[in-house]
């Protein structure tokens, strides 16, 4: 049960897919962002000082992030990246599972964001070594 006092807050945690499995079989309503560098160079970049099993480890989270996430945002700017985030955070909090209020815009707007569009999965799939299936478009 959420106290009063956390009502309308939001709690941002970095955790792997595993964690984020565990995390979402408890918090049923939790919205689970998938960020990700705009290519693989820019991610081994990122790691240059890291062991280099990390890297392996996270072309290998994707496909388990496949399982948990239902938002990707693509970190190629920070500040653009912030601000799908808060998008994406807001619109489902302000709307839930009642999409038929939100305008085409935003409705776009989370397609464009959404981990199971084929765009983002041939993105995925040109980026990480496996192959993710994607559904049939909607008609938007």
């Amino acid at each position: 049960m959420q106290s009063e006092e956390n009502k309308g807050k939001f709690l941002i945690m970095d955790m792997g897919a595993k964690g984020a499995l565990e995390f979402k079989k408890k918090y049923k309503n939790a919205i689970f962002v998938y960020i990700i560098p705009p290519n693989c160079e820019r991610l081994i970049a990122q790691m240059e000082y890291r062991d280099a099993s990390r890297i392996n480890r996270s072309k290998v989270q994707i496909a388990s992030a496949s399982q948990v996430c239902d938002w990707l945002v693509i970190n190629d700017d920070i500040n653009v990246a912030v601000s799908q985030i808060e998008r994406i955070m807001h619109v489902i909090k302000e709307h839930g599972e009642n999409l038929d209020e939100i305008d085409m815009e935003t409705m776009k707007f989370l397609y464009s964001r959404n981990f199971h569009n084929k765009a983002n999965i041939d993105f995925i799939n040109n980026f990480y070594p496996v192959d993710l299936s994607y559904p049939e478009e909607p008609n938007i």
